[in-house]
């Protein structure tokens, strides 16, 4: 069987694999893993020669070290100094010296125990990353703490991938090894100052020229030749690709062309990110896995539990906030792809034998399939933590709600005290109503605490926290955050506790309106449909019209739960929201060309046959109709504007144009 058959053979397990558990609301991540253990040389050998795809799926790492470069430009690398040095290299120092004890405990010679301590210290950049970015954490402090950390370990793996072919030399390998470290050294350092100074001198001028081109193909052209070129220089010099295309992500930060193309080049890094992990899954046996279940249970567990309290210790040391140190320890709590790399050259090396080395590449692959749900759910494991280990430090016990505010009513409780929810109870002092603020960020909680605000540490999903507010006496609950799926859990418990409660939700847009408003929601306020009706209210205005009419064409509107604004027609820049989101309403328009099914029918024919999809206008001539009559016969050049879901509109699209 060729590459290509295997290719496909693959491209299709992981299609079936990712809509499996898409559907069962797991990360892509794991059915990617999944993939390459089924298909690969120790699952049903239909892909044999790893080697042949691994090329390929490198540039995946590579890609994705460019786009976290692109968010880091060097003044905030160098804001993050203490994290990448301190804090990263700490860890990568306990970590290795721990490692290499037990596995030098075991039973495995001093090479091997450096070789596995080396693939067991650092973290999966790969699956940390992309998990951050997706959740929107990178740029929380635990985020930023792990990608200093994470950067950190990329630069120490150049140094384990010089050491440990070098502990396979039999003569003198000391020797060998200092002066191989300190041309890297010299190498890497000289490297980096030449590309940051092209960076900075020459860069930009080109991408100027490239720019006065108005061409977004030459200029995706030339990101692409910045990117590779750079991993190319640095393959070149015996340092790591992904560091060159890192480094090619910061010189484009500097630039004003960053946003451009960071989203012209993300199609690239998400397929390829997805070929990568299916290699990843490619190297376990599932012999070992079974063979050996303890053995990789043991170091599988004690590899997260000793990662995440080396972590955790380490950032509270560093004065990181408590909450932010344990959500760093959970997200780096695993293996990473350097790790099979350096697996795979001590075996060919004969640093270790390929029994011990099976075994840890079983271990590192279970906890990167494990990290997934620690890094989603990292946020409510940390709070739980939180209360466990220091219920006093940073967080009010439910007691202090509740004695703080004993003979409260007639108040607001307000769940979630950002940016939305402090501007709300500062119109709410004006006033003199009182209120009861929830929230999960312990530095924001301090601070406002500090302020002599009513803020408390709380969970609202939680009915206990709710009781404690003393929910039953509030006059109204504002959901102030954006997470609509935790608001409507938050709707479902207030109304069991309080049945005729008034909620207020705030949501980014309106794909989860009506189910908002079915769990009990008084009122949802969608920040896109509100900006979108200030910008007509002054644009109306603004053309003339009185100010009393336009009042009240707002008011239908929200009179209406904004039906007018819940529908759009789908451009370049909505496809892949629009693909996250397919059961959202949009409009379609079907031409209805000669031949077409439609035409000769009546608008109730049409409405008959196609039930589940609105006619929302159509066009004759040049003239729109916004409410046909249900007489109105269609002809050939008739443009119909439908109104339903993307799935609706495929069906009623080929029922009008073919029957």
């Amino acid at each position: 069987m060729g590459i290509f058959q295997e290719l496909v053979i693959v491209l299709g397990v992981a299609v079936v694999l990712v809509g499996v558990l898409r559907r069962l609301n797991l990360p892509p991540i794991l059915a990617y893993l999944l993939a390459g253990t089924v298909v690969g040389p120790f699952g049903l050998g239909l892909f044999k020669n790893v080697q042949d795809l691994e090329f390929i799926a490198e540039f995946g790492v590579v890609f994705l070290l460019f786009a976290i470069g692109l968010e880091l430009s060097f003044p905030k690398l160098m804001a993050m100094r203490r994290s990448l040095l301190g804090l990263g290299g700490l860890q990568v120092l306990i970590c290795t010296l721990l490692a290499t004890a037990f596995a030098k405990y075991a039973g495995l010679s001093w090479g091997a125990s450096l070789a596995a301590a080396g693939a067991l210290t650092l973290s999966s950049t790969a699956v940390v990353t992309k998990l951050l970015i997706e959740q929107d954490e990178l740029h929380q402090e635990h985020g930023k703490m792990s990608l200093g950390v994470l950067l950190f370990q990329d630069l120490a793996a150049i140094p384990f991938l010089i050491l440990i072919p070098a502990l396979g030399i039999a003569a003198d390998p000391s020797v060998s090894i200092q002066a191989q470290l300190i041309k890297t050294v010299l190498t890497g350092g000289a490297l980096f100052i030449v590309m940051l100074g092209f960076g900075h001198w020459l860069l930009r001028p080109i991408l100027h020229f490239v720019a006065a081109a108005r061409s977004s193909e030459l200029l995706m052209l030339t990101a692409l030749l910045v990117v590779l070129g750079s991993a190319f220089l640095t393959e070149h010099f015996h340092l790591s690709m992904a560091l060159g295309a890192f480094l090619a992500g910061v010189m484009i930060a500097e630039t004003e062309y960053v946003h451009q193309i960071e989203s012209d080049i993300l199609p690239f890094r998400d397929v390829l990110l997805g070929l990568f992990f299916i290699t990843v899954g490619m190297y376990v046996n599932l012999n070992t896995l079974l063979d050996d279940f303890r053995w990789v249970m043991a170091i599988t567990g004690g590899l997260i539990f000793v990662k995440f309290l080396v972590i955790w210790l380490l950032g509270y040391l560093a004065k990181a906030s408590p909450i932010s140190s344990i959500r760093t320890g959970l997200v780096l709590a695993q293996g990473g792809e350097f790790g099979f790399a350096l697996l795979s050259l001590a075996q060919t090396g004969r640093v270790i034998d390929s029994h011990s080395n099976q075994i840890l590449v079983s271990s590192i692959f279970l906890s990167i399939a494990i990290s997934p749900f620690l890094i989603k759910y990292n946020a409510v494991l940390a709070a739980w933590l939180g209360k466990l280990f220091s219920p006093n430090s940073s967080f009010e016990p439910l007691e202090a709600i509740e004695s703080e505010n004993l003979d409260i009513k007639d108040h607001v409780i307000i769940c979630g005290y950002g940016r939305v929810g402090q501007t709300l109870a500062r119109f709410l002092e004006h006033e003199g109503i009182p209120f009861i603020g929830l929230d999960l960020d312990p530095i924001r909680l301090k601070e406002a605490r500090a302020a002599g605000e009513p803020v408390y540490y709380g969970d609202a999903t939680d009915l206990s926290v709710l009781e404690s507010c003393h929910i039953e006496a509030a006059c109204l609950l504002l959901i102030a955050f954006k997470d609509p799926l935790r608001a409507e859990k938050i709707i479902h418990r207030a109304k069991s506790l309080h049945p005729t409660l008034p909620i207020l939700v705030r949501t980014e847009d309106d794909k989860y309106l009506e189910s908002l408003q079915a769990a009990g929601a008084t009122e949802v306020i969608p920040e896109k449909l509100e900006s979108s009706l200030m910008l007509a209210s002054h644009m109306l205005v603004l053309l003339g019209i009185p100010a009393a009419k336009v009042q009240q064409q707002i008011f239908e509107v929200k009179a209406s739960r904004y039906k007018m604004l819940q529908s759009f027609y789908v451009g370049t820049e909505e496809v892949e929201t629009i693909e996250e989101q397919a059961d959202q309403s949009q409009l379609h328009a079907i031409e209805l060309t000669e031949g077409a099914y439609a035409i000769g029918k009546t608008l109730s024919d049409l409405q008959q046959a196609t039930p589940c999809i609105s006619i929302n206008a159509f066009t004759r001539g040049g003239y729109k109709c916004e409410t046909p009559a249900a007489d109105t016969v269609f002809q050939a050049g008739d443009v119909i504007v439908l109104q339903g879901s993307q799935d609706k509109l495929h069906v009623a699209e080929e029922k009008l144009l073919s029957g």
